[in-house]
């Protein structure tokens, strides 16, 4: 009787560089989504102007929040990531969200 067929494997060591990157495309990830919101929020609120110049691009981060999520969500799943230590597999998605985020900001153009 094979006993270790249903036991779970055990996960890769994580490297401490890969924490690191994973921490700075993600941090880009975050900045490039939410950086125009949080500029224009600021900058209609110290000028009193209504946030309706908000919304597109609150409209943008959820565009690039689902398509990064479509996009990534069956990959962290694949079982050849799904291998991986967890900051690997973080550092591994990363810079495919920051293209992906990326992308979509320079693709909206002027609907921003």
């Amino acid at each position: 009787m094979n006993v270790t067929r249903n036991v779970k494997p055990r996960e890769l060591p994580d490297w401490p560089a890969c924490w690191y990157l994973a921490l700075f495309f993600w941090s880009w990830t975050a900045l490039i989504t939410f950086g125009p919101v949080f500029v224009l929020a600021l900058v209609s609120i110290a000028w009193a102007q209504p946030l309706t110049s908000v919304v597109p691009s609150v409209q943008l981060s959820a565009i690039q929040i689902g398509l990064t999520a479509a996009a990534l969500l069956p990959l962290y799943f694949a079982p050849g990531v799904r291998r991986l230590a967890p900051a690997a597999r973080h550092a591994l998605l990363g810079p495919l969200a920051t293209t992906i985020v990326l992308a979509v900001f320079l693709c909206s153009g002027r609907h921003v």
